[in-house]
């Protein structure tokens, strides 16, 4: 029997998930200082997953037991850029809470998959079938269409393109869309159509859908790179990466260990170059080349806040005190979350721990419009204690493990479209922000297009079904 289809026994699973490290935490005890271990193990099992599949031929390199793992070390140890204020026994009980909350959703991804995935890729075929390929396209121009609706009223909002690109990104961005009427996600729903659309040109090799839908593509990804917001352009390019690798070619697993190095030092290019945006974007990029010729550390993931604040919620909380056992109620409004206009009515009744964390650290930055983001370990922390963190990040590995499970196992194009949406999300969203607006982004944004492509499914279904019984009908 192949080794990608072998079962993982409930002990040797015990063993790599729990013994073996406790083991191996004891034997470096007497070699380092508790604080060094624990970074040292968060390393190790942040990034192992990552050196093994480039060792192991063949293996997925989008497996998520790859690549959470890795985004999880980032975000657990960048706080630590900027822990002088925190005292040692704070920063130590703060790395084993990040500890803890790593084995529980690598014990979550295990126990959804039970097998080996990282040794075996998983490939949607190339199906000609002309009702996928009219799916597939219906899809493309739906997301297209309702980024349009939903462009109209950002642009409309904010006095025009101009205006928009003005406004900028951060604090003022979301005082703006609080303030005025705005619908839905323009940008990134055009750019996972165009993404689509694009997807769709490769399938059918039809030059006139890569045309179009690079261009639109190019087009948005400007718009957003100038008003300096990466996280519009970075997320639907993991979602296009995801649906070339299982829908069209596989890309190797040392390309994809490399491209997420260098998207990392990227991204941090491009968050320092923002602050010169206003003189254009080339100008931008420009200014701050030297800077990092000077400097390379500045490109490091825990040089910029994008991997710093968001995890540094949880010292605060250590060394300040938090809200209290809050028994799941920051979890309420993550329910009403995927649910459009009734999502406010359940923020009414939950507890918002990123505002609740600005009203008393950072009042100026609340004020401002701004935010900092909130680390899933703080959530489960903050409601139910150590039990909360292994809860939640055991769950969310979980589920991200299921669906993944799915695709390897039936490869269709809608779990497809389903997985492709999750990955990005999961990958760095989750990582950054309390559950609710996790739950905003993932369901009412990045899985729109599988949303989409199962209600032209089912309602084409519907009426093919409807054809063929009156043709029966009149038949008889």
């Amino acid at each position: 029997m192949d080794v990608g289809d072998e079962k993982i026994p409930v002990h040797s699973l015990f063993w790599y998930v729990f013994v073996l490290p406790v083991g191996f935490i004891l034997y470096l005890m007497s070699m380092f200082d508790l604080k060094s271990l624990l970074i040292f193990v968060i390393v190790i099992l942040g990034i192992s997953p990552l050196i093994t599949g480039v060792l192991i031929k063949g293996a997925d390199a989008l497996a998520p037991s790859v690549l959470l793992p890795f985004t999880f070390m980032l975000y657990a140890l960048g706080p630590l850029n900027v822990s002088s204020e925190f005292t040692n026994n704070v920063i130590v009980y703060y790395l084993s809470l990040q500890l803890l909350g790593l084995v529980a959703m690598r014990f979550g991804l295990h126990m959804a998959t039970r097998r080996r995935h990282i040794l075996k890729f998983y490939y949607v075929p190339y199906n000609q079938e002309p009702r996928m390929n009219f799916l597939l396209f219906s899809t493309a121009i739906g997301l297209l269409l309702l980024s349009s609706v939903s462009l109209a009223t950002y642009f409309y909002a904010f006095g025009g393109l101009s205006g928009y690109i003005k406004v900028g990104y951060g604090g003022r961005f979301y005082l703006f869309t609080k303030e005025r009427q705005v619908l839905g996600a323009g940008f990134e729903w055009g750019l996972l159509g165009s993404i689509l659309l694009i997807f769709f040109g490769l399938k059918r090799r039809s030059k006139i859908s890569l045309f179009i839908g690079g261009a639109i593509f190019l087009l948005l990804a400007f718009i957003i790179l100038i008003t300096g917001r990466r996280h519009q352009f970075l997320y639907p390019f993991l979602f296009g990466v995801a649906l070339f690798h299982y829908g069209y070619k596989k890309i190797t697993f040392p390309v994809i260990a490399i491209g997420l190095l260098l998207g990392i030092s990227i991204a941090q290019y491009y968050a320092l170059a923002r602050y010169f945006l206003p003189g254009g974007l080339l100008y931008a990029l420009s200014q701050v080349w030297p800077a990092v010729v000077r400097n390379p550390s500045l490109l490091v993931p825990w040089a910029a806040n994008e991997f710093r604040m968001p995890a540094a919620s949880l010292l605060e909380v250590l060394q300040y005190g938090g809200p209290g056992l809050l028994l799941g109620g920051s979890y309420v409004a993550t329910l009403g979350a995927p649910i459009p206009f009734l999502g406010r009515l359940f923020n009414q009744v939950s507890f918002d721990v990123s505002a609740w964390r600005l009203r008393t650290l950072y009042p100026d930055l609340l004020a401002a419009g701004g935010g900092l983001g909130f680390s899933p370990v703080t959530e489960g922390y903050v409601n139910f204690g150590l039990i909360g963190v292994i809860l939640h990040l055991f769950l969310y590995g979980y589920v991200i493990g299921k669906i993944y499970a799915r695709l390897s196992l039936r490869p269709t194009l809608s779990i497809l479209l389903l997985f492709a949406g999750s990955l990005p999300v999961f990958m760095l969203n989750g990582m950054r922000i309390h559950s609710a607006s996790f739950a905003y982004a993932w369901m009412r944004i990045y899985l729109m297009p599988w949303a989409i492509f199962w209600l032209v499914k089912t309602l084409t279904t519907r009426t093919s079904k409807r054809n063929v019984e009156s043709k029966s009908q009149l038949r008889s």
